[in-house]
Protein backbone atom coordinates (compact mmCIF):
# COMPACT_ATOMS: atom_id res chain seq x y z
CA UNK A 1 0.00 0.00 0.00
CA UNK A 2 2.76 2.16 0.77
CA UNK A 3 4.15 2.14 -3.20
CA UNK A 4 0.44 3.13 -4.28
CA UNK A 5 0.44 6.00 -1.53
CA UNK A 6 4.06 7.37 -2.53
CA UNK A 7 2.65 7.86 -6.38
CA UNK A 8 1.60 11.58 -7.30
CA UNK A 9 -1.82 10.90 -7.30
CA UNK A 10 -1.97 9.69 -4.00
CA UNK A 11 -0.06 12.13 -2.52
CA UNK A 12 -1.59 15.09 -3.96
CA UNK A 13 -5.48 13.70 -2.79
CA UNK A 14 -3.56 12.79 0.61
CA UNK A 15 -3.01 16.92 0.52
CA UNK A 16 -6.62 17.83 -0.12
CA UNK A 17 -7.73 15.61 2.58
CA UNK A 18 -5.56 17.08 5.20
CA UNK A 19 -6.71 20.47 4.19
CA UNK A 20 -10.24 19.45 4.36
CA UNK A 21 -9.44 17.73 7.65
CA UNK A 22 -7.74 20.90 8.98
CA UNK A 23 -10.76 22.95 7.87
CA UNK A 24 -13.11 20.28 9.25
CA UNK A 25 -11.68 20.41 12.70
CA UNK A 26 -11.22 24.22 12.83
CA UNK A 27 -14.73 24.46 12.39
CA UNK A 28 -15.82 22.30 15.25
CA UNK A 29 -13.42 24.06 17.17
CA UNK A 30 -15.27 27.14 16.51
CA UNK A 31 -18.30 25.89 16.73
CA UNK A 32 -17.31 24.32 20.65
CA UNK A 33 -16.54 28.28 21.69
CA UNK A 34 -19.74 29.45 20.32
CA UNK A 35 -21.86 26.97 22.50
CA UNK A 36 -19.69 27.80 25.35
CA UNK A 37 -19.88 31.69 24.63
CA UNK A 38 -23.98 31.33 23.80
CA UNK A 39 -23.80 29.91 27.32
CA UNK A 40 -22.14 32.78 29.30
CA UNK A 41 -24.33 35.38 27.29
CA UNK A 42 -27.35 33.42 28.30
CA UNK A 43 -25.91 33.35 31.95
CA UNK A 44 -24.98 36.81 32.01
CA UNK A 45 -28.08 38.17 30.36
CA UNK A 46 -30.01 36.29 33.46
CA UNK A 47 -27.64 37.69 35.74
CA UNK A 48 -28.02 41.07 35.00
CA UNK A 49 -32.02 40.40 35.41
CA UNK A 50 -31.91 39.60 39.25
CA UNK A 51 -33.01 42.48 41.13
CA UNK A 52 -31.20 42.98 44.68
CA UNK A 53 -33.39 41.47 47.46
CA UNK A 54 -32.45 41.76 50.91
CA UNK A 55 -30.42 38.39 52.28
CA UNK A 56 -33.05 37.26 54.02
CA UNK A 57 -35.23 36.88 50.70
CA UNK A 58 -32.64 34.97 49.04
CA UNK A 59 -31.51 32.70 51.76
CA UNK A 60 -31.90 31.85 55.63
CA UNK A 61 -29.03 30.56 57.99
CA UNK A 62 -28.15 27.00 57.99
CA UNK A 63 -30.67 26.27 54.83
CA UNK A 64 -28.24 25.12 51.65
CA UNK A 65 -26.79 27.63 49.38
CA UNK A 66 -29.61 28.79 46.76
CA UNK A 67 -28.76 26.66 43.12
CA UNK A 68 -29.15 30.22 41.51
CA UNK A 69 -27.65 32.05 44.36
CA UNK A 70 -24.44 32.58 43.09
CA UNK A 71 -23.83 36.23 41.52
CA UNK A 72 -27.00 36.90 43.14
CA UNK A 73 -27.35 40.62 44.03
CA UNK A 74 -28.28 41.38 47.98
CA UNK A 75 -28.50 43.71 50.67
CA UNK A 76 -28.29 43.53 54.29
CA UNK A 77 -27.77 45.89 57.36
CA UNK A 78 -26.02 44.70 60.32
CA UNK A 79 -22.51 45.40 62.09
CA UNK A 80 -19.20 44.89 61.22
CA UNK A 81 -17.31 42.48 64.12
CA UNK A 82 -13.80 43.72 63.66
CA UNK A 83 -12.69 41.15 66.50
CA UNK A 84 -13.33 38.02 64.42
CA UNK A 85 -12.01 39.78 61.29
CA UNK A 86 -9.30 37.22 59.87
CA UNK A 87 -7.04 37.40 56.21
CA UNK A 88 -6.68 35.16 53.60
CA UNK A 89 -3.53 34.74 52.27
CA UNK A 90 -2.35 33.42 48.40
CA UNK A 91 -5.18 35.80 46.55
CA UNK A 92 -4.43 37.70 43.26
CA UNK A 93 -5.94 40.43 42.11
CA UNK A 94 -4.36 41.91 39.07
CA UNK A 95 -1.50 41.23 38.63
CA UNK A 96 -0.63 41.43 42.86
CA UNK A 97 -0.60 38.83 45.43
CA UNK A 98 -2.05 39.56 48.77
CA UNK A 99 -4.62 38.69 50.90
CA UNK A 100 -8.58 38.88 51.39
CA UNK A 101 -10.18 40.96 53.79
CA UNK A 102 -13.10 39.08 55.60
CA UNK A 103 -15.45 40.37 58.00
CA UNK A 104 -17.97 39.07 59.68
CA UNK A 105 -21.69 41.38 59.61
CA UNK A 106 -23.89 40.40 62.41
CA UNK A 107 -27.45 41.03 61.04
CA UNK A 108 -31.04 39.64 62.61
CA UNK A 109 -30.55 41.88 66.04
CA UNK A 110 -27.36 40.07 66.67
CA UNK A 111 -28.80 36.31 66.21
CA UNK A 112 -27.26 35.96 62.94
CA UNK A 113 -23.81 36.36 60.58
CA UNK A 114 -22.22 36.01 56.79
CA UNK A 115 -19.07 36.51 56.31
CA UNK A 116 -18.29 39.91 54.03
CA UNK A 117 -15.41 39.78 51.82
CA UNK A 118 -14.52 43.76 52.43
CA UNK A 119 -11.52 44.33 50.22
CA UNK A 120 -7.79 42.66 49.36
CA UNK A 121 -4.49 43.69 50.87
CA UNK A 122 -0.95 43.48 49.94
CA UNK A 123 0.25 43.78 53.36
CA UNK A 124 -2.04 42.43 56.48
CA UNK A 125 -1.05 45.68 58.14
CA UNK A 126 -3.48 47.63 56.04
CA UNK A 127 -6.49 45.26 57.18
CA UNK A 128 -8.23 47.80 59.29
CA UNK A 129 -10.64 46.96 61.41
CA UNK A 130 -14.11 48.59 60.94
CA UNK A 131 -16.17 50.11 63.84
CA UNK A 132 -19.18 48.35 65.23
CA UNK A 133 -21.69 50.83 63.96
CA UNK A 134 -24.63 50.27 61.74
CA UNK A 135 -23.94 49.74 58.28
CA UNK A 136 -25.60 48.46 54.86
CA UNK A 137 -23.47 46.42 52.69
CA UNK A 138 -24.82 45.93 49.01
CA UNK A 139 -23.01 42.64 47.32
CA UNK A 140 -23.39 39.67 45.41
CA UNK A 141 -23.49 36.09 46.93
CA UNK A 142 -21.28 33.33 46.76
CA UNK A 143 -21.35 30.14 48.11
CA UNK A 144 -18.58 29.04 50.69
CA UNK A 145 -14.90 27.66 50.06
CA UNK A 146 -13.43 24.44 50.00
CA UNK A 147 -11.53 23.27 53.33
CA UNK A 148 -7.61 24.60 53.46
CA UNK A 149 -5.50 21.60 53.04
CA UNK A 150 -2.14 23.38 53.13
CA UNK A 151 0.84 22.04 54.87
CA UNK A 152 1.99 24.95 56.18
CA UNK A 153 0.62 26.47 59.91
CA UNK A 154 -1.20 30.21 59.10
CA UNK A 155 -0.26 32.92 61.15
CA UNK A 156 -3.01 33.78 63.95
CA UNK A 157 -5.91 35.78 62.26
CA UNK A 158 -5.64 33.65 59.03
CA UNK A 159 -7.87 31.57 57.25
CA UNK A 160 -6.20 29.27 54.09
CA UNK A 161 -10.26 29.48 52.61
CA UNK A 162 -13.46 31.11 53.37
CA UNK A 163 -14.34 27.28 54.41
CA UNK A 164 -18.17 27.93 56.10
CA UNK A 165 -17.88 24.46 58.41
CA UNK A 166 -14.73 26.04 60.53
CA UNK A 167 -16.85 29.24 60.73
CA UNK A 168 -19.90 27.70 61.98
CA UNK A 169 -17.72 26.17 64.76
CA UNK A 170 -16.14 29.50 65.79
CA UNK A 171 -19.26 32.17 65.29
CA UNK A 172 -21.61 31.39 68.04
CA UNK A 173 -24.61 32.88 66.06
CA UNK A 174 -26.61 31.22 63.09
CA UNK A 175 -24.58 31.08 60.24
CA UNK A 176 -25.75 31.78 56.57
CA UNK A 177 -24.01 29.49 54.28
CA UNK A 178 -22.54 31.83 51.73
CA UNK A 179 -20.42 34.73 51.75
CA UNK A 180 -20.73 38.31 50.12
CA UNK A 181 -18.48 40.19 47.55
CA UNK A 182 -19.38 43.54 49.11
CA UNK A 183 -19.39 46.48 46.44
CA UNK A 184 -20.46 48.79 48.57
CA UNK A 185 -21.35 50.05 52.07
CA UNK A 186 -22.99 52.77 53.67
CA UNK A 187 -21.59 54.41 55.25
CA UNK A 188 -18.53 53.85 53.82
CA UNK A 189 -16.23 52.50 56.73
CA UNK A 190 -13.32 50.48 54.88
CA UNK A 191 -10.10 52.28 54.69
CA UNK A 192 -8.84 53.52 51.13
CA UNK A 193 -5.97 50.64 51.47
CA UNK A 194 -8.62 48.05 50.99
CA UNK A 195 -8.93 47.75 47.12
CA UNK A 196 -12.57 46.06 45.94
CA UNK A 197 -12.52 42.46 45.30
CA UNK A 198 -15.05 42.30 42.35
CA UNK A 199 -17.20 38.88 42.22
CA UNK A 200 -16.64 36.17 40.09
CA UNK A 201 -16.50 35.95 36.38
CA UNK A 202 -19.00 33.96 35.15
CA UNK A 203 -18.34 30.02 33.40
CA UNK A 204 -20.81 27.91 32.01
CA UNK A 205 -21.58 24.99 33.94
CA UNK A 206 -23.48 24.65 30.49
CA UNK A 207 -22.99 24.76 26.88
CA UNK A 208 -25.73 25.25 23.78
CA UNK A 209 -26.35 21.82 22.67
CA UNK A 210 -27.42 22.79 19.31
CA UNK A 211 -23.92 24.51 18.49
CA UNK A 212 -22.26 21.52 19.85
CA UNK A 213 -24.24 19.52 17.98
CA UNK A 214 -22.71 21.47 14.71
CA UNK A 215 -19.43 20.91 16.73
CA UNK A 216 -19.77 17.25 16.43
CA UNK A 217 -20.98 17.16 12.87
CA UNK A 218 -17.56 18.76 11.48
CA UNK A 219 -15.25 16.18 13.47
CA UNK A 220 -17.84 13.52 11.87
CA UNK A 221 -17.02 14.61 8.67
CA UNK A 222 -13.51 14.55 9.31
CA UNK A 223 -13.23 11.50 10.39
CA UNK A 224 -15.19 10.33 7.20
CA UNK A 225 -12.81 11.88 4.66
CA UNK A 226 -9.92 10.37 6.14
CA UNK A 227 -11.89 7.18 6.32
CA UNK A 228 -12.72 6.98 2.86
CA UNK A 229 -9.20 8.22 1.61
CA UNK A 230 -8.10 4.79 3.94
CA UNK A 231 -10.38 2.97 2.54
CA UNK A 232 -9.87 4.11 -1.74
CA UNK A 233 -6.14 3.65 -1.16
CA UNK A 234 -6.25 0.13 -0.07
CA UNK A 235 -8.73 -0.64 -3.35
CA UNK A 236 -6.34 1.11 -5.35
CA UNK A 237 -3.52 -0.80 -3.24
CA UNK A 238 -5.40 -4.37 -3.64
CA UNK A 239 -6.09 -3.58 -7.83
CA UNK A 240 -2.48 -2.96 -8.44
CA UNK A 241 -1.56 -6.12 -6.67
CA UNK A 242 -3.92 -8.01 -8.57
CA UNK A 243 -2.72 -6.58 -11.81
CA UNK A 244 0.82 -7.01 -11.06
CA UNK A 245 0.26 -10.38 -10.20
CA UNK A 246 -1.93 -11.21 -13.92
CA UNK A 247 0.31 -9.31 -16.04
CA UNK A 248 3.83 -11.26 -14.36
CA UNK A 249 2.03 -15.05 -15.49
CA UNK A 250 1.68 -16.70 -19.10
CA UNK A 251 2.20 -19.41 -20.66
CA UNK A 252 5.09 -21.63 -19.24
CA UNK A 253 7.90 -22.32 -22.09
CA UNK A 254 10.13 -25.18 -21.57
CA UNK A 255 13.98 -24.66 -21.54
CA UNK A 256 15.13 -28.13 -22.73
CA UNK A 257 15.69 -28.58 -26.61
CA UNK A 258 12.48 -29.83 -28.79
CA UNK A 259 13.24 -33.97 -29.80
CA UNK A 260 13.68 -34.59 -32.76
CA UNK A 261 11.81 -35.65 -35.80
CA UNK A 262 11.63 -39.19 -35.75
CA UNK A 263 12.02 -40.72 -39.57
CA UNK A 264 11.53 -44.14 -40.37
CA UNK A 265 14.03 -45.46 -42.69
CA UNK A 266 12.53 -47.82 -45.16
CA UNK A 267 14.32 -50.88 -45.09
CA UNK A 268 15.63 -52.41 -48.76
CA UNK A 269 15.33 -56.19 -49.29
Amino acid sequence: MLRTLFTPRWLTLLGVVVAICVAFVWLGLWQLAVAQDSAIAELQAERDALVEKPLDQVMEPHAPFPADGAGHPVVVEGEYDGTRQFLVPDRILGQESGLWVVTPLVTGNGAEVIPVLRGFVTDPADADLPPSTPVTVRGELAPGESPYFGEEELPAGQHGTIDLSVLANEWPESLYNGFIFSTAEEPALSSADLQHVPPPTLQAGDIDWRNLGYALQWWVFAAFAVFMYLKLLHDAARHREVSGGRSGSGPTVSSAPAPADERIEPHHV
